[in-house]
């Protein structure tokens, strides 16, 4: 699978700590040796799709990885396959507390 990295994805990658940057390291090795079967079904990752939102640049569907229990990956796929980093949201967990 190719992977394609927005600058804002990696630019939340240098300014995480050591732990999401090693994580995020370890995921893109995993992307790059899996297929979109294998992709959708994996049970580290948690594949999931976040409805009604799209990626602004190619207007495609934006799902989301995780990359560790509080840091997610949002990417979208394109044709090829390509997997795009969009961005990474390291208080991930957060977003769900009341």
């Amino acid at each position: 699978m190719n992977i394609e990295i927005r600058p804002a994805f990696d630019e939340a990658v240098m300014a995480a700590e050591l732990p999401v940057r090693k994580a995020a390291a370890k995921a893109l090795q995993l992307l790059q040796s899996l297929d979109l079967p294998q992709l959708w079904n994996h049970p580290g990752l948690n594949f999931e799709k976040l409805h009604g939102m799209v990626e602004p640049i190619t207007d495609q569907q934006l799902y989301s990885i995780r990359i560790t229990g509080s840091a997610r990956a949002i990417i979208c796929l394109l044709t090829g396959p390509t997997i795009v980093l969009v961005s990474l949201h390291t208080q991930h967990d957060k977003a769900y507390r009341k």
